[in-house]
């Protein structure tokens, strides 16, 4: 009877074993979920804050292109300056969007990264073949 009650008793410590490497294995797995959902969730907000910096450049643009109209020339090293800002940014954004994954939402082309349209044959900014 004691053999048969240590067989019983040497099972029961290598199914409680195995249960908690399982549980460990299980924890290890949520917190490597939660780190990758942080990871995603911090850059989305990244994206969202560089899409509002364009934003607001464009505006800028906008706001200096129509002083322009109304008789006020802004200057056009200011403007140039403003576009390669929002050149950067776009570049940036692009950046995060490849590590969460996100296609672009317009053709763009391989060489360059300038926006095409589906029509085109070459690139209209590097004449780089699509």
């Amino acid at each position: 009877m004691n053999e048969k009650l240590q067989n019983l008793l040497e099972l029961v410590r290598r199914t409680a074993w195995q249960a908690g490497d399982l549980a460990a294995d299980a924890a290890y797995g949520a917190g490597q979920m939660a780190e990758d959902l942080l990871s995603s969730a911090k850059l989305r907000v990244q994206a969202a804050t560089v899409e509002g910096d364009i934003n607001r450049k464009l505006m800028e643009i906008g706001e200096m292109v129509y002083a322009t109209h109304t008789g006020s020339p802004t200057e056009s090293q200011e403007l140039l300056s403003k576009l390669q800002e929002i050149d950067a940014l776009k570049a940036r954004l692009a950046d995060i969007n490849d590590a969460l994954g996100r296609q672009p939402q317009f053709p763009v082309c391989p060489t360059c990264g300038a926006a095409v349209r589906e029509s085109d044959v070459f690139c209209r900014e590097c004449g780089g073949k699509l």
